[in-house]
């Protein structure tokens, strides 16, 4: 590969890695609506709490569809946490 070719990839994972948000919401956002949401490390309640959100922090989706039952979602907080959230506890909402 040349390396006209390889400095304007380098530049989107650049920005990808400094901008976290923008790389993850092409999937959507979601709003949490209750008083501190739990962020589990698999989409399932009995699965390890491993950090919360807070009422109206917007998560990022980070996968097109959530589990099957519609249930659990992949998000990410803006804090770059990774993990499933209950969709019953967040509304859906257009990304900043």
């Amino acid at each position: 590969m040349k390396l006209a070719h390889i400095a304007p990839i380098a530049a989107v994972m650049a920005a990808a890695l400094a901008h976290p948000a923008a790389a993850g919401s092409k999937y959507g956002c979601f709003r949490v609506t209750t008083d501190e949401l739990n962020i589990r490390d698999r989409p399932y309640s009995s699965a390890s709490v491993i950090g919360a959100a807070k009422k109206g922090e917007i998560l990022e989706k980070r996968k097109m569809l959530c589990t099957l039952r519609g249930y659990w979602c992949a998000v990410r907080t803006p804090g770059g946490l990774e993990g499933y959230a209950d969709k019953g506890f967040m509304a859906k909402v257009p990304c900043p």
